[in-house]
Order: C-alpha cells, then structure tokens, then sequence
C-alpha cells in the first residue's frame, strides 16, 4: 500500500511539473524578448533629440589639445606662491645696475648675488620684493629694483569627476583650470561647465565658469593653482535650449550658484538678430504633469528691466526665438506640370511666366510648346483661364509673357502620347556600363548582363543587386498609429510590430542570386527587367573578411597563397564558444563551402564562423522527467496488476 502511495505521487508530480516548467520557460522567453527589444530601442533623450541642438561648450576640447605657452612676463595673480622651480630675474637700476637670473632651490632658497641666500617658499611676490628690498638698502643706496618671474615651476593636480580621463597631472603653476582640463581629454557629455571646484587641504578655494572663459575676455583665471590641489568637474544639473532668431542656437547650461533670468541666457546665446520677431519670445516649461507650459515675453519693450518680464528660468526650459520674416504674410503663385521643380514660388513684383519657369527648373523635353495656362486666382469671384503660346513666352516675347499676380496658378501640359523607352542602367564590374534599352515583360536580366559584356575579373558576383523603384507603398495606419504611442502603452506584441518595421530592409531591392543565374545558368533567377531598374555589380575587395564567433571580426588584407589558418589568426584566434564543425566559406562567386572543400581563397571571400547552439537544460530536464514520468506509471500498473 505504501508503495502505491509513492508510485502515485510520483506520477502526480511528474504530470504536473512540465506544466510549471513550461510556463516558467514561457515567461522567461517572453521577457528575454522584452528586453532584447527595449536593447534595440533605448530611451531616447527627449530635448537633444527632438531640438538637435548642442550643448554649449562641446567642441570646446574637439580642436585638439591646447598647449601651454611659456610665461613671458604680464601681472601675475596676487596669490601667486614662490616655490621650488620658479625660475626669477632681478634687475637693479640706479648706480648698480646689475641684473641677476637666479632659481628657487628643492628647499625653497634663493641665492642673491651680494646679498646672500634668502628663504622664499611660500612668499607671495609682493612679500619677496619687500624682504629683498630691505637687504638690497644695507648694500646699495639710490637703486631701484625690479622682479620678473621669467620661467613658472610645474604644479602637480589632480583632477577628477566628469571628465575624460582623471588623474593626476602636472603643468605650468600658471596654467589654469581649462589647462588642466584640456590634459584630462576634456569634459563629458554629462559634466558641468559651470560648476567647477577647486579643492586644496579639504577646503574650497575657487568655483570656476568655463563660459567666462569662452565669453568674457576679463572672465579668466585670477588664482594660481598649486601642487596638490584637486579640480572636481561634477555632473550638470540644469540647462536650457536656446533656438531661433539668436547669434548662437545651443543648449545652455544653468549657474547652479546663482538664478538666471532671460535676458542672462539671451546675452550667452550671443544676444538676438536683427531679423528677430522682438514682441513675442516664446518660453516653454515642463510643468509637475509632464506637459509644457508656455509663456511670451515681449522684447521690444525692455524686459531685462522688469523682473515680471525677465523671467527666472528652470531646468529643460526652452526658448524659442522667432523670426521676423515668418511673422509677415508672404505672397506665392505656383507652376504644375511639365517642368523639373514643380510648386509653390514666392510672388515677385513684376514676375513674368518665364521667369517662375527659370524657378521651377526650366522646361522638360516633354513640355507642349503651343500652349501654357495660367489660372488667374480672384478669392470671391470665379477662376479666370489664360492661355498663351508656350514657345513664345519663352522667346521673350514680352506681348505675350504674362505678368503674375499672387496666388496664380501655371499650368504646362505634356505632349500627347509622348514616351520615352523604358532604360535600365548598368553600374559597376561589368565590361560595358551604361544605360540600356529594355522592351518589358520581354527583357530578362541575363539579356542585359551578356549586352554590357558580362563580369570583369574584379567583379564580386554574389554580392551583385538588382534595385528597383516601386510605388509608394501602401500607408500603414498600425505604424503611424504606435509611432506616436510610448513604450508603456504598448502591449508586446504591438512593441514587436513597430522594432519590425523599423528594422525592415531596403524594399527598393529585387532578391536574385547572380551567381545562380549566370555561373550555374538557374532561369528561375532570370527576371523580367522594367524601366528604371539599376543593376549594380561592386569590385571585390582586396580583403578577406572573417565574421563571426573570432576576436576580432573585420576585413583582413587578402595574401595570395594564405590558407584558412592565416585568416583565423589574423582576426584573433576563435572566441570560447566558436562551432569549428559548421565553419562555412562564402566564396566570392557566391558559392556556400565547407573548410576542407576549399585550397585557395580569393579576394573578397568570406569566413563565418557561427556560434555554439545553445543547450536547452530546461527541455532535456522536462523530456527526463516526462520519460521517469512513463517509467512510473508502467510501474504502478504492473504493481497495481501483480498485486
């Protein structure tokens, strides 16, 4: 009786597991998928994208590093320390005249000529002038002294935070913070420039603004850095987007030391154009919901006076400048038919019919010369038609080239039954390219290929296409509609559809083997050209590419004579999980090979190397249990039957 018992729960369990298991793995299959789809789409960040703007100060370090020029004298900063390196000219005047080049020791003494070894480490300029002063009096009488600092000592700092590369760095004692910077390869996408701090002994000593730098020509550095200081670049907190009529469209960092108005960030956008539209400055605010909140200043009337006006900016505000020219209502007339531009023109004074013709690109060699019409557009009244001898017109015969009014319509018609044959053009490896008449659903692909002589030796045969020009495809309203939706509103499966469409290849090309067709002679592959199909055969490169499960994956420069083994080791070796069986060569020709099938590569062949299949422990694990699951129940009846 108890080995029923155990017998039937084991049957009851086994039953009952490859339910679980599968919903187990169903559920992690579907969230594997999720998140290889949300892989493919990150999120997208919302301003830089939808403005294109960048950040102000970005290509600040692009130009390459700046280099620091050797001191050569000017007002030095007051808190400037003497130290060990500083490199010193004393020049006397007077009865002495003397001048005496000297250099601050490891120990920070000074040898003086006459006046002996002073200690100056630590000693700012004005200190050393007034020490040496007073031993200059007890030699000299009726001199006059002058200290230039001919050659700064070397500092070393470290700098850390949002730049490209911390570390410790060493330059000139004068060297400023964008020096050092410069060094560290610059500041991120994500650090601040205006919110740098200087650090020395655990206390704060400067907070510096690199648009002062860039903008203020007596915004530079006045303190010297010294050994041991730390520079801290942190990430930026607030910025604005500047856009329109201004001198210098960005996206602006906020002061996080102090508030910033309007009129602050209109004056570091360079201030606005004259063809700025002053009365209505746009200000647009992510309110606490998510949504924007706009609000419009008035320019013209000195806002930068009136705080009410001069508006206190926040974090992803934006500011939309308009221009004068959009503002005023502009006047157009309008050309159909047979030109090259087709369209709207702004109106002209005195614009004549071969004149919006000259606009539109001039005439096609379709156009019907007896006659053009011009629509006469009078809002209220019926449409008035006007037609004139084209050729004529644009022989410049002024009693017929009509002057236009706004809003008139020109219409150039096509000459009856005109065609032109139906051409498909030739590109690339081919001995003979060029353009080619067809005569349709008669003309096949080989027919073409053999008239522009066929392949040249350099010709890359299966990597040969067949474009061709469809009609615009049909409006897919699924795709529009989950464009405008966010990721959290969609289901799975509707996420799958938009990565999809997304994803979907060229749909100007026409799938055909060419090596099929002309190297093994497939007809199936033999299709019927139409009009203004471009056949494009590349050049075999002078590579081998390997791809794959290797090191490193690419092009490698193809060696006559190398055999498989060169490749491999060229592009690193295998990867851990390389499948070696499979290896597979796609020769140049286009033919799919194994390893030991090819003697010689060519240029342009390629190796693939796919990966290991993947082991599904959870199906051997259900298939064992399923199997236990049979065992015992065969073993239950039995024992069911024997008992």
């Amino acid at each position: 009786m108890r080995d029923n018992s155990i017998a039937t729960f084991f049957v009851l369990f086994v039953l009952i597991a490859p339910v679980v298991l599968a919903q187990s793995n169903s559920t992690a299959s579907k969230s594997n998928t999720r998140a290889s789809i949300q892989n493919l789409y990150p999120p997208e960040t919302a301003d830089v994208a939808a403005t294109g703007l960048q950040r102000f100060g970005s290509n600040l370090f692009q130009s390459g590093q700046f280099t620091q020029e050797p001191f050569l004298g000017g007002a030095l900063p007051q808190d400037y320390l003497l130290g060990p390196g500083d490199q010193l000219t004393i020049f006397l005047g007077g009865k002495a005249q003397e001048q005496f080049q000297m250099s601050v020791s490891v120990d920070g003494q000074l040898y003086v000529p006459t006046v002996g070894v002073l200690y100056v480490n630590g000693l700012t300029m004005e200190k050393f002038r007034a020490l040496l002063d007073a031993k200059l009096s007890s030699v000299y009488s009726n001199y006059s002294l002058n200290i230039m600092l001919t050659m700064p000592k070397m500092v070393g700092v470290s700098i850390i935070g949002e730049v490209g590369k911390p570390g410790n760095y060493s330059s000139s004692a004068l060297g400023s913070v964008l020096d050092f910077i410069t060094k560290a390869q610059g500041i991120t996408a994500q650090g601040s420039f205006r919110n740098i701090q200087v650090l020395r002994q655990d206390s704060l000593v400067a907070m510096v603004d690199l648009y002062d730098y860039m903008l203020r020509p007596k915004g530079r550095q006045s303190f010297s850095l010294q050994s041991g200081d730390i520079i801290f670049v942190p990430v930026a907190k607030n910025s604005v987007d500047v856009i329109g009529e201004v001198n210098r469209e960005a996206i602006y960092e906020l002061n996080p030391n102090r508030p910033e108005r309007l009129c602050d960030i209109i004056e570091l956008a360079g201030g606005l154009t004259r063809f700025s539209y002053m009365h209505k400055i746009e200000v647009s605010r992510v309110t606490e919901t998510g949504s924007r909140k706009v609000f419009y200043v008035d320019f013209s009337s000195d806002p930068c006076a009136d705080d009410s006006k001069n508006l206190l900016l926040v974090d992803r505000d934006r500011i939309r400048v308009f221009s004068l020219e959009d503002q005023a209502p502009r006047d157009s007339v309008a050309i159909y038919g047979e030109v090259n531009h087709p369209g709207l023109y702004e109106f002209q004074q005195s614009m004549r019919v071969s004149d919006l013709i000259l606009h539109a690109g001039n005439l096609t060699r379709s156009a019907y010369m007896l006659e053009v019409e011009v629509a006469k557009v009078d809002p209220g009244n019926r449409i008035t038609n006007i037609r004139l001898d084209l050729q004529r017109v644009m022989d410049g015969d002024k009693d017929v080239d009509l002057v236009l009014e706004p809003d008139d319509h020109v219409f150039i018609r096509k000459i009856p039954n005109w065609e032109l044959g139906a051409l498909v053009q030739v590109r690339g490896q081919v001995r003979f390219p060029g353009f080619y008449p067809i005569i349709l659903d008669s003309t096949r692909l080989s027919d073409i290929l053999r008239a522009a002589g066929g392949f040249t030796e350099d010709a890359l045969i299966g990597e040969s296409k067949l474009e061709r020009k469809y009609e615009m495809p049909i409006e897919d309203k699924e795709f529009e509609r989950l464009s405008q939706m966010s990721r959290a509103d969609m289901s799975d499966s509707e996420y799958e559809y938009l990565v999809m469409k997304h994803n979907s290849d060229n749909i100007n090309r026409v799938v055909v083997d060419f090596h099929k067709l002309m190297i093994e002679g497939d007809k199936s592959e033999d299709v019927l050209l139409k009009d203004g199909d471009i056949i494009h055969v590349p050049k075999r490169p002078d590579v081998v590419y390997v791809s794959g499960r290797v090191s490193k994956p690419g092009g490698i420069l193809f060696v006559p004579g190398a055999h498989f083994d060169y490749y491999i080791q060229k592009a690193g070796g295998y990867t851990w999980d390389a499948d070696r069986k499979r290896t597979k060569i796609i020769k140049v020709t286009g033919e799919i090979k194994d390893v030991n099938d090819i003697k010689l590569f060519e240029s342009g062949d390629r190796i693939f190397i796919p990966r290991e299949k993947d082991h599904d422990w959870w199906k051997v694990f259900y298939d064992t249990v399923m199997v236990l699951g049979q065992l015992a129940a065969v073993y239950l009846v039995i024992r069911t039957a024997t008992n």
